[in-house]
């Protein structure tokens, strides 16, 4: 005799949302906002952008304050904490020009110790932002100073938040 072992219902797969299940909401909410299937009034209401066409802030230069921080958003018809950088989620792009030296001054406002990685950028570990690993993260209330050299062109980069507790 074959043995049948039910799926979950789609709503006990939500009832207690993994960390996966979580970033599998914001790539869908992405791509619905990216296609215009997203009403902005319903996603980006919590921070601050109702009604309008959801915009990534883009900054460029070489010096950057940024503040790692919380803000509710609704991507899945529930609203939900999500960690934004400078109030935006996604976080702002930032345009870089090779050879220059870039400072980055963050401040985390968040009650964990937190940081910011670069995905994909060349740069000394130490500037990485990776908590445990080559950096000790930037402490609740605390701020980091992030200065690397741009090595690589072509690149835009957007900031990662890592938090833990």
């Amino acid at each position: 005799m074959k043995s049948f072992i039910r799926p979950p219902l789609l709503s006990e797969r939500l009832a207690l949302p993994s960390r996966r299940r979580f970033v599998e909401g914001l790539a869908l909410g992405s791509v619905a906002a990216s296609t215009g299937l997203l009403r902005p009034s319903l996603a980006f209401a919590a921070i601050g952008q109702s009604g309008a066409a959801p915009q990534v802030p883009v900054l460029a230069g070489t010096e950057f304050d940024l503040s790692i921080g919380a803000s509710r958003v609704n991507f899945t018809g529930a609203a939900r904490m999500a960690t934004v950088v400078n109030g935006s989620l996604p976080a702002p792009t930032l345009h870089w020009r090779e050879g220059d030296t870039v400072t980055l001054r963050v401040r985390n406002t968040l009650p964990t110790t937190s940081s910011i990685h670069w995905h994909g950028v060349v740069l000394p570990a130490d500037m990485d932002g990776v908590p445990g690993l080559s950096f000790t993260g930037i402490p609740p209330g605390g701020s980091y100073t992030y200065r690397f050299k741009v090595n690589q062109s072509g690149f835009r980069s957007r900031p990662a938040c890592t938090a833990r507790s």
